[in-house]
């Protein structure tokens, strides 16, 4: 590749994948791209004789009376082979295109084109490392490149050649460390893609330039500069208590929302107020209030006001993302004086600068490892914050545990990167920063942090109802012997002087080698020790496991005092494991300092050696500190500041156990362990109430009812146009699980066949949309209706991507989907529930928690079931209206909600202006169709 290199990029149209089963090409598509234009295109139908599937009809557009005149691929082949002979073959997915496209020439007697090949998808992921999806059409969508025609190879070659244009100009004003070290992975890329870095780092060095003034190089990687922050000026401004002092505020076309400025006086006028700045405050405030700019507004004067910094928590990265991304933008429009905000996530969603510098010195054969480092590498020349959520990973990879940040405990100034470390930037910020915004597990793991370093700040609550849930889910503790055990034995294997290609051996005469020998007696105490524990464990239990094990594992409640007992009992065994780990904490810092210390002595085969080692050691005494938590649980339970439940699992040879514990109420915990650290905090939410008098909120929040100032706000929705709510009455029974998926199935394919509706159906389980999706996809063909599931099309951030490109997608979802997601006005117009959202009885948790309200005298069902389950449906019904101009159907299939005396206590938690209808399928379907047609027409409605 060169300066005047000619780049030929293809798209092709197909059958089907695979040449050598048949499949042939339908269409091809070329645009040549040399010095950053276009300078020829070439695209042609091709006539494959043989049939086109249905779904690549659908996919692309294309039909087979289209095709039928069309040149065979023998009379269009030569052209293609002069065409293509003497450039770079370029193709969005090239490991698809060149292969086919060359056998496709050998099949009508071309040689195979002896030509370099590059990946545009690859060149995408590492360029644009930031970018939520690597589709074609999302990515023109990105980079604004009009793209008409999806799917058809004409267009596609078009926009993917102007797509290769906006790379190479990326790439080339990368600074040149970054692609002296990208060129220095020598990367395993599709084709001949890492070749484009090579000629990318020979033109910058042809064409010297030097660093942007937002840049700057640490010990070999190019990083972003970050803003300073200084303390904001201390003079006092007037809070605009009336609505001529907001309008004078707010953007010009801003939408005047009398419950939002009701809002913000309200919150302001608490804190000012000498009687009830102490006092919790929950304000309740439907969708469509502006509730963000409601309690942000009245807090940026507050924390200017008094020199305070507020805390938002609220319950999603989604909302965390909102809020610094939409809301605070906003925000500041709006104010006379400066504010500044922050995002504040767990230590593992930060890049470990160090870690990162030592992983690139490390050889992989993980071509996905090779990738990511690449990505990082030019995402480090762009980020701020270091924040790895940046890159939106779809699914965890392995390579980050070895480079995310553990935490500032772990960062001494000794570090090369220290300076530079995104963790301390952060905190150093935070000093100088109005709004810290964290999330939920965020808040309940971290508070005494954030409320002593910042000296009780404000604390603003979004969300406030699933607050409990994050603080049961995020003191669940678990620690598994056999597992610490195996990473015990590995620890061994690597440490053993026998070994002769562990760790031991490498570091042969050297002081190290006596650390490490040392360690390695060490570790033969603390598996023989822990062992030990587990059998003693096992044994004190034993007469707890029952008769015969009906599954493979059994799990076992443990009470508080059969617990406690346990612990005496073994104190001794639990200090001398306690004193172990202690010291290989202590030795570990030793021996990596020593290690480092002498790092140009080290082969890459060491390193990756002593960063198994390191790894491996710090599982093991991450886990020990997990059940040391475990231990530790009795002492809120005596302090009065959380109440556990302790259960064993255990396999049925007793081979293998766990031992676990979780917060079961949040009474105490939260009140003493959580708002403590705060001022009187401030709850909010659009759906928070399961009905006026019910205690199950105050419960949920650890509030003491009387002391609470509470406000519910008025939707200004007029449902009685927008929205209807129909209600089955002929339902089979919901505990016939086989028959009421067919039934659901059945139905929803009526609906669907009638009401040609973006739809969205909640389900309470994965298993029940894997039943009901399989029936519906049997019965209606992709062309008419793209079907999307949970745990079946992909992850959810994707499955929203593409049910929001679609005109009328389906898409089948359970758990979060009940809330949490905001769709755009027409991208969701019928939502069907499948079932009324009750928990499983069946988990252990839940069988404990009912157990404990009988023993208070409380009745589970109506304490905590049903007003759950409220909360969900109305959370689950919020989905469908979120701005005037909305509008839809709710069709509920479970008839319980009609003919179970709590059906009614449901029904009047909605809004008293929704119409309802309740009926038979057929009934319900009839007027549904009505309603829709009342409407504006989306798509055709049959």
């Amino acid at each position: 590749m060169d300066a005047n290199t000619i780049y030929a990029v293809v798209d092709i149209e197909t059958t089907g994948t695979n040449v050598a089963e048949g499949n042939r090409m339908i269409q091809f598509g070329c645009v040549l791209v040399q010095n950053g234009e276009i300078i020829n295109h070439f695209n042609t139908d091709v006539n494959p004789q043989t049939s086109i599937p249905q779904s690549i009809q659908a996919l692309t557009g294309i039909s087979e009376a289209q095709v039928k005149k069309a040149p065979l691929f023998d009379d269009v082949a030569g052209t293609i082979y002069s065409l293509l002979s003497d450039t770079v073959f370029v193709a969005h997915n090239v490991n698809f295109d060149f292969p086919f496209v060359n056998a496709e020439l050998e099949r009508v007697g071309y040689p195979k084109l002896d030509i370099q090949a590059i990946d545009t998808v690859t060149l995408s992921q590492i360029l644009l490392p930031t970018v939520p999806s690597y589709r074609l059409h999302d990515l023109t969508s990105y980079l604004n490149i009009e793209h008409d025609h999806p799917h058809t190879a004409n267009d596609d070659a078009l926009v993917t050649g102007e797509l290769l244009i906006v790379l190479f100009k990326r790439m080339l004003e990368l600074p040149i460390v970054t692609l002296q070290q990208m060129v220095a992975e020598e990367a395993d890329l599709p084709q001949n893609t890492a070749e484009v870095f090579k000629w990318g780092l020979a033109e910058v060095r042809k064409n010297p330039r030097s660093l942007p003034d937002y840049l700057y190089v640490s010990h070999g990687i190019a990083l972003r500069k970050t803003p300073v922050l200084a303390p904001t000026n201390d003079r006092e401004y007037t809070y605009p208590r009336t609505k001529k002092n907001k309008l004078k505020r707010f953007p010009k076309h801003f939408e005047w929302r009398a419950d939002q400025a009701k809002m913000m006086n309200l919150i302001y006028r608490q804190y000012t107020d000498t009687e009830t700045a102490n006092q919790p405050l929950i304000v309740e405030a439907p969708t469509g209030t502006g509730k963000t700019l409601g309690y942000v507004l009245p807090m940026a004067y507050l924390a200017q006001k008094y020199n305070k910094q507020v805390v938002i928590a609220t319950d999603t990265v989604l909302l965390q993302n909102q809020l610094i991304n939409q809301t605070m933008p906003l925000l500041e429009k709006m104010l006379p004086f400066e504010t500044h905000a922050e995002v504040v996530k767990g230590n593992a969603h930060y890049l470990d600068l160090s870690r990162f510098k030592v992983s690139l010195s490390q050889a992989d054969h993980s071509k996905q490892t090779q990738l990511i480092k690449l990505r990082l590498l030019v995402w480090l020349s762009q980020t701020t914050t270091g924040d790895l959520d940046e890159l939106h990973f779809k699914n965890e990879p392995p390579y980050l545990d070895s480079v995310y940040h553990h935490g500032m405990a772990d960062l001494t100034d000794t570090d090369p990167f220290y300076e530079d470390d995104f963790l301390r930037r952060l905190y150093t910020r935070l000093k100088y920063t109005q709004f810290i915004i964290v999330n939920h597990a965020f808040l309940v793991q971290h508070a005494d942090l954030l409320g002593d370093n910042f000296h009780q700040p404000y604390l603003v609550v979004d969300e406030a109802q699933h607050l409990a849930d994050y603080a049961l889910r995020t003191q669940r503790q678990k620690f598994d012997f056999q597992v610490s055990l195996s990473t015990g034995r590995r620890l061994m294997e690597l440490l053993d002087p026998e070994n002769e290609y562990g760790l031991t051996a490498a570091t042969e005469g050297l002081t190290l080698n006596d650390d490490l020998s040392t360690f390695y007696r060490w570790l033969i105490e603390f598996s023989r020790q822990l062992r030990a524990l587990s059998d003693y464990l096992t044994s004190h239990f034993k007469a707890q496991f029952g008769g015969k094990f009906t599954k493979p594992y059994k799990e076992i409640v443990i009470s508080e005092t059969d617990w406690i007992g346990f612990l005496k009992q073994r104190e001794g065994l639990f200090e001398q494991l306690d004193i172990l780990v202690g010291k290989f904490q202590d030795k570990l810092s030793a021996i990596t300092d020593s290690f480092y210390q002498q790092s140009n002595r080290w082969l890459k085969s060491d390193e990756e050696l002593f960063m198994r080692f390191s790894h491996a050691v710090n599982a093991l005494t991450d886990a020990w500190k997990t059940l040391s938590a475990i231990r530790q649980a009795p002492q809120h339970e005596e302090a009065g500041t959380g109440s556990y439940l302790y259960w064993l699992t255990v396999s049925n040879d007793l081979t293998h156990i766990m031992v676990a514990s979780n917060l079961m109420t949040v009474e105490g915990f939260l009140s003493q362990q959580i708002y403590s650290h705060f001022q009187a905090p401030t709850f909010t939410g659009a759906t928070l109430f399961s009905s006026n008098r019910s205690q199950y909120l105050y419960d949920q929040l650890d509030l003491d009812r009387t002391a609470v100032k509470m406000r519910r706000l008025k939707s200004d929705f007029n449902f009685e146009t927008q929205a209807k709510m129909y209600m089955t009455n002929d339902a089979p029974d919901i505990k016939e699980e086989e028959k009421y998926n067919q039934y659901v199935a059945q139905t929803l394919i009526k609906a669907l066949t009638r009401v040609n509706r973006p739809t969205l159906v909640l389900f309470n389980s994965l298993a029940a949309i894997e039943a009901v999706y399989s029936k519906l996809t049997e019965a209606i063909h992709p062309k008419e209706r793209l079907i999307l599931a949970q745990g079946i099309s992909g992850s959810k951030e994707k499955l929203i991507k593409r049910f929001m490109d679609e005109d009328n997608a389906v898409l089948l979802g359970a758990a979060s989907f009940w809330e949490g997601i905001d769709l755009p006005q027409d991208k969701l117009q019928l939502l069907v529930i499948a079932r009324l959202p009750f928990d499983s009885p069946d988990q252990l948790e839940t069988k404990v928690q009912y157990e404990r309200m009988k023993a208070k005298g409380k009745n589970p069902f109506y304490n905590l079931s049903l007003p759950k389950a409220t909360l969900r449906l109305r959370q689950g019904i919020g989905r469908l209206i979120r701005t005037r101009q909305d509008y839809g159907a709710v069709i509920v299939l479970d008839s319980r909600l009609v003919t179970r005396h709590y059906g009614q206590t449901i029904l009047k938690t909605l809004p008293a202006s929704l119409p309802t209808m309740t009926g038979t399928v057929p009934q319900l379907l009839n007027d549904m169709t009505k309603f829709f047609k009342n409407h504006k027409s989306i798509g055709h409605d049959s």
